[in-house]
């Protein structure tokens, strides 16, 4: 009897295991990121650097030699420091376009912005910016914008082509604006090269335009999916700092170098205000292939995902950890009530922004 106890219990366990994955997989490609996303921390590392570099700061702080000494760097010369370039890739991201000027005026110097009249995937697209430059007006002296013509993909052409010739035109408008500069500028320019929802602390470029970090230098960022709500981990490392000019230097999207600094800044995935923006990112950006089902893409199934921190193509959080991927699954846990240490610009503008506060989770339509 036990025996066929124990088997009849191995038998429903097996069967209520299939019902859970046929119930939860509704494709191929779902079935392949639930068997290879469940396993993962069996046969995978995480991607980017694997040293990470302690990162000192204070409210209040003098960025002296002390607080350079801290991290074990050089200070520079006072009478020397280089200036810091922005450089980002704008599709339509205005709100985290406009948090992101604000939080980082105090130390760039010039904003570089393409945008592209295609989505990565070759859709043809408005182009935003101009269309609203005066909400960017403050900075219209440091602003410069291009435009970047993409193209219709060739069928089974990969998005990463338009994404890649996207960067390859931000470094050739970097250096045609540092030939121009070369008598005002005493040393090459930092530049920061990163995507507009991957917003560095302003004072992590304060200390690195005081201090000789290791260059080029990866930026580990807080990620948030959808509002600051919902923290995804701590997994972001795409963001990087490079002298303008010095060997491996341009815009990369991917490893450089085999450190970032801790806690740099903060990575928003999906943060718009709109519920159409989060269907034409789904089907603009690199990752469009996640796209199996035109079900995803119902405003009334993106409007739930969102009130519930879930994954917006339905897929499991990638994770390299068993426990972390249970805490990533654990929504009602890992929601974050608290809205401290978020862009300053972002509590005082706090009935605009209200979508990307703990609550604010309803978009417009």
């Amino acid at each position: 009897m036990l025996v066929r106890r124990r088997s009849l219990v191995v038998l429903a366990s097996a069967i209520s295991f299939m019902l859970i994955v046929g119930y939860t997989i509704q494709s191929s490609l779902r079935i392949r990121n639930f068997l290879s996303y469940s396993t993962r921390p069996l046969w995978d590392k995480p991607l980017g650097p694997h040293t990470t570099l302690p990162h000192y700061y204070a409210e209040g702080v003098a960025f002296d030699d002390h607080l350079c000494a801290l991290h074990g760097w050089a200070p520079r010369d006072e009478n020397d420091l280089p200036e810091v370039w922005d450089a980002v890739l704008f599709s339509s991201e205005l709100d985290l376009l406009e948090i992101r000027l604000h939080e980082l005026d105090p130390v760039v110097s010039k904003f570089f912005i393409v945008e592209a009249d295609r989505t990565f995937t070759g859709i043809p697209k408005n182009l935003t910016f101009a269309e609203h430059a005066e909400r960017f007006a403050p900075f219209a002296h440091k602003l410069v914008h291009s435009v970047f013509h993409a193209r219709t993909l060739n069928p089974g052409e990969s998005p990463f082509v338009n994404e890649g010739d996207q960067r390859r035109h931000m470094d050739a408008l970097l250096r045609e604006h540092a030939h121009q500069e070369r008598e005002r500028l005493k040393v090459s320019p930092l530049v920061l090269f990163s995507d507009v929802d991957e917003i560095p602390y302003a004072h992590t470029m304060k200390l690195l335009r005081r201090c000789e970090a290791p260059n080029p230098i990866h930026l580990q960022m807080r990620e948030y999916l959808y509002s600051f709500e919902w923290p995804a981990g701590e997994g972001s490392w795409r963001a990087q700092v490079h002298q303008l000019g010095s060997p491996r230097s341009g815009y990369n999207h991917g490893q450089v170098a085999d450190w970032k600094l801790a806690d740099s800044g903060w990575h928003c995935s999906f943060c718009f205000r709109y519920l159409h923006e989060f269907a034409d990112k789904m089907t603009g950006y690199s990752h469009a292939d996640r796209v199996t089902d035109k079900s995803l893409l119902d405003p009334k199934r993106i409007q739930q995902t969102i009130c519930e921190g879930k994954d917006i193509f339905g897929m499991l959080p990638e994770a390299y950890k068993w426990k972390d991927l249970l805490a990533l699954m654990d929504k009602d846990a890992y929601s974050q009530p608290s809205a401290v240490h978020v862009p300053g610009y972002l509590i005082e503008q706090s009935e605009k922004f209200k979508f990307l506060l703990p609550g604010g989770c309803i978009r417009e339509p």
